[in-house]
C-alpha cells in the first residue's frame, strides 16, 4: 500500500497538471483526512462531496466535524465547496 505522502504527492502532481485528480484520489484523501473506516465517498458532483456513513451515530460525529473536514479536504481539492453526509451504503 502506498504511503499517504506518496498518495498526496501524486494528487498534487495531477492537480498542478490540470487533471484535478479523480474519484479514487478523493477517496484516498477522504480516508486520510477523516480517519474513519465506517464512511466512504459516494459521489462528487458540482463541488459537493457526498459521504455515506454506516450508522446514524457516525453521521452525527461527521456532521460535528464538517467544517474541519471540509477545510482539510479543500487543501487537496479546492473544487470541493460542500460536504453532504448520508446514512447508508451505496
Amino acid at each position: 500500500m502506498d504511503s499517504i505522502k506518496n498518495i498526496v504527492s501524486g494528487v498534487m502532481g495531477r492537480m498542478s497538471s490540470g487533471d484535478g485528480g479523480n474519484f479514487k484520489d478523493i477517496q484516498a484523501v477522504w480516508a486520510k483526512v477523516s480517519g474513519d473506516k465506517g464512511s466512504r465517498v459516494a459521489d462528487f458532483k458540482d463541488g459537493c462531496l457526498t459521504i455515506n456513513a454506516d450508522s446514524s451515530m457516525r453521521l452525527v460525529r461527521l456532521n460535528l466535524n464538517r467544517e474541519g473536514l471540509l477545510k482539510e479536504l479543500r487543501q487537496e481539492f479546492p473544487s470541493i465547496v460542500k460536504i453532504s453526509f448520508k446514512v447508508g451504503a451505496k
